[in-house]
């Protein structure tokens, strides 16, 4: 009987342990082709239109300022917290912009670059570095903005990773990570030569913070457990998930129509 007492208490000591606690704290409407990102801290930056916006940490809004002239924003990256970078790839330019939305630098033109078509560009955690992935050349380029004449390439990426599209890049933990649309992850290491390659079948979006690995698929949304190749729920589940971002206890999601923001303790 007391051996019964000790298998139950420990199945749910660890059933507890296992659970995850997580809360809606914030809500965001906003159009699907809008761009935001949030940074180490949880500030969140929005460009929907011609207007870009920063949310504190407790959701208020500390900064607005007019980038009608930087053309539509397809992606906002963080160097850190004093200082992002907004990316058109309609005008295939980027804009450095610091913690107070003001223009930090010029913008750069990417052909002025010597780039052809650039869909994606990454923040390196070298400084003054970042990840370009120009796929007219397939080509992928480790970009130096104080020495842009001295470049680390890696050519041939499609041909190396055998894939069609690729379609997010991200460096964490000084590991460069790229998602295809084969639902495959490769990943290189800070010298270009590819060390991983890891599949994820049915996986519609895939998020990396501190080496874990986060993903969207079957309407929900999952941690990526190494040690025995599982997933766990996160518990956020329902349809039409756009895209997500996960910073440190903090979780991004975004629907059709809107972005939501959980507390979620691990």
């Amino acid at each position: 009987m007391m051996k019964l007492i000790t298998l139950f208490l420990v199945f749910t000591s660890l059933f507890a342990f296992s659970q995850l606690d997580n809360k809606e704290i914030a809500k965001h409407k906003i159009a699907p082709n809008t761009a935001w990102h949030a940074d180490i801290l949880g500030n969140l930056y929005i460009a929907e239109k011609d207007l870009l916006t920063k949310y504190d940490t407790s959701n208020v809004k500390q900064y607005s300022q007019s980038i009608k002239s930087k053309g539509r924003i397809n992606s906002i990256l963080s160097i850190n917290t004093m200082r992002i970078v907004l990316f058109s790839e309609q005008q295939q330019t980027f804009t450095l912009m610091d913690n107070t939305l003001s223009e930090a630098n010029k913008t750069y033109d990417l052909s002025e670059l010597g780039f052809v078509y650039v869909p994606l560009m990454a923040v390196s955690s070298q400084p003054n570095k970042f990840w370009i992935y120009d796929q007219a050349n397939a080509k992928l380029v480790l970009l130096d903005l104080s020495r842009t004449n001295q470049q680390q390439e890696i050519d041939n990426v499609r041909g190396i990773l055998n894939s069609t599209e690729i379609q997010w890049m991200k460096e964490d933990n000084n590991t460069l990570y790229l998602f295809d649309s084969n639902h495959k992850l490769y990943s290189f290491d800070l010298y270009g030569s590819l060390i991983d390659v890891q599949d994820f079948p049915d996986t519609e979006f895939l998020e990396i913070h501190n080496g874990q690995i986060f993903l969207v698929k079957d309407f929900g949304v999952f941690r990526y457990r190494k040690e025995d190749k599982s997933l766990e729920s996160l518990k956020i589940n329902f349809s039409g998930i756009i895209g997500f971002q996960w910073t440190n206890n903090t979780f991004f999601v975004q629907s059709k129509g809107e972005l939501l923001k959980y507390r979620i303790n691990l």
